[in-house]
């Protein structure tokens, strides 16, 4: 038996019972006293398990104040795999996490099971041996991120003033949050109580927020996903054409194992070159994404989107022009 086993099935048997003798417990573990000692030390100073020993009737218990105090979670077994996803998760949050409001609440579970994980494995420090690295990431006001959060958990409304970057505008709007999506940023789905319908906001766009008394409209998440989903990318509505991709033999290596979008479509051709079918509604987010790719990929059977290739294409042409 390991040690993270050991811990959580001593945690068990005393949560079990009212109380148990030393000896009790080394006879249902099969472990010795110095094991037994050494494990309840642990559990007490480094993980915060609130075992408390009566020293008349020669016991140990869980205190019932204690436990009011830390939340357990009972019944919740973690193997190694487990307990480094939840690092991963950590590290993830971290990156995501707008002036890290977030990340202090997770950071001391994830200490105590990074310190199951060093015993159980003889690894250390596993949080700062990852990196998540995303690029064109655009950072969101902590202020905002935490009132829009707040008021979508507690189902009220939240007044924002939104700055739209194409029309260079300022407006103020109450808006019923519905949820979040982040893809380069933060964005919220939210009901706008002034347009009487459905948008999506960037929260990096949000200037300021405050939570209103009213409560929050709410909209099923069907209906959030018939809109928002469909289409390629962050911009909003049911898609209204599919684009067809051509990537070369070399970029197919890497395309075929991304994601555009739930509904692609992809067929790897008798010359190795790979068919990628995507749905969207508006070209702009789709012909940044190709363009990544260069002349390793052709758009084949789209007016649309060719016509937007070519615009950027020929503009590329002219700023660099020698």
């Amino acid at each position: 038996m390991g040690r993270t086993e050991r811990l959580f099935r001593i945690t068990s048997l005393l949560r079990g019972t009212k109380s148990l003798r030393f000896d009790e417990i080394l006879q249902r573990l099969g472990i010795s006293p110095a094991t037994l000692k050494r494990d309840l030390r642990y559990l007490r100073e480094q993980l915060g398990t609130p075992i408390a020993y009566d020293a008349f009737d020669r016991t140990y218990r869980i205190e019932a104040g204690g436990v009011n105090v830390r939340q357990e979670v009972p019944g919740l077994w973690f193997s190694e795999a487990e307990l480094h996803a939840l690092a991963f998760a950590y590290r993830l949050l971290e990156q995501l996490d707008p002036n890290q409001k977030l990340v202090p609440r997770l950071k001391s579970v994830i200490d105590r099971c990074e310190k199951l994980m060093s015993h159980a494995s003889g690894r250390n420090e596993l949080i700062d041996r990852i990196r998540l690295i995303v690029p064109g990431k655009r950072e969101v006001d902590g202020d905002a991120f935490d009132v829009v959060t707040t008021a979508m958990a507690q189902r009220r409304q939240v007044r924002i003033r939104y700055f739209t970057r194409s029309r260079q505008d300022r407006t103020q709007r109450d808006v019923s949050p519905q949820r979040m999506v982040f893809s380069r940023t933060w964005y919220l789905d939210a009901w706008c109580h002034k347009t009487n319908d459905l948008r999506r906001f960037a929260l990096d766009a949000v200037e300021a927020a405050e939570t209103l008394e009213a409560p929050a409209k709410d909209v099923s998440l069907r209906q959030l996903e018939r809109l928002f989903d469909g289409a390629y990318g962050t911009f909003p509505g049911e898609p209204k054409r599919w684009a067809t991709l051509l990537f070369s033999q070399e970029a197919a290596l890497w395309v075929e194992r991304e994601t555009w979008h739930p509904m692609q479509r992809m067929h790897r051709q008798a010359d190795g070159r790979l068919e990628l079918s995507v749905p969207y509604r508006d070209p702009t987010e789709l012909a940044m994404d190709v363009l990544r790719h260069g002349d390793q990929v052709e758009v084949v059977g789209d007016d649309v989107l060719v016509r937007a290739m070519r615009s950027r294409v020929r503009a590329l042409a002219i700023r660099y022009r020698t």
